[in-house]
């Protein structure tokens, strides 16, 4: 599953609606509950675990691509 396919079924929206930028701020439902759903999910999905560190610095879904493939995960683009 790509990470632009996770995020459109944890928040509800067309895949087609996220891309990198994808923020809270631009994003209709991404709310703190929502937000670590999604984290969760990313977890599961690509069997990683994230530090504290890394989910404070992980805003958007390029942020969250960004640091999948500093942990050697290559996710589709979105």
């Amino acid at each position: 599953m790509t990470l632009t396919r996770l995020a459109a079924n944890i928040f509800g929206v067309p895949e087609n609606t996220l891309s990198d930028a994808s923020t809270a701020q631009n994003t209709p439902h991404w709310d703190s509950a929502r937000h670590i759903d999604l984290l969760l999910s990313v977890e599961v999905a690509y069997e990683v675990q994230f530090s504290m560190g890394e989910i404070t610095r992980m805003r958007s879904l390029g942020d969250m691509r960004a640091m999948l493939e500093e942990k050697g995960i290559h996710t589709l683009a979105a």
